[in-house]
């Protein structure tokens, strides 16, 4: 009853566990014990992925701007669509372990 309940609520729980009235630490503690169970839940958020694809792709088709957009930046990064978004620090660390307890006490003072 709540692996039909979970495909009809495409793989959200709480709705899913208000459908088949189950409390929803019952949907963890069974994902946790029960194999079958577990793989019979991924393969209903595999289904649920590909019907938000299918209806991406269908609003591409309909040219939807921010669809085709949504999917340029998240599939198209290898042709250079899309945002960086790496970024490099570096800085300069200074450790203080070597300093004895008066140059420590003349930078606490800020006399340094």
């Amino acid at each position: 009853m709540l692996l039909k309940a979970l495909g009809k609520s495409l793989a959200v729980i709480s709705p899913a566990c208000q459908m088949a009235n189950v409390n929803r630490q019952t949907f963890y503690n069974w994902l946790r014990s029960d194999t079958q169970f577990k793989n019979d839940y991924e393969e209903i958020k595999e289904i649920s992925l590909d019907f938000a694809e299918t209806s991406l792709f269908q609003q591409i088709g309909e040219h939807n701007t921010t669809a085709t957009i949504f999917y340029l930046k998240t599939k198209g990064k290898h042709r250079g669509y899309g945002q960086d978004n790496s970024y490099s620090v570096s800085r300069n660390v200074k450790t203080l372990d070597h300093l004895t307890d008066e140059e420590l006490m003349s930078i606490i003072n800020g006399n340094n």
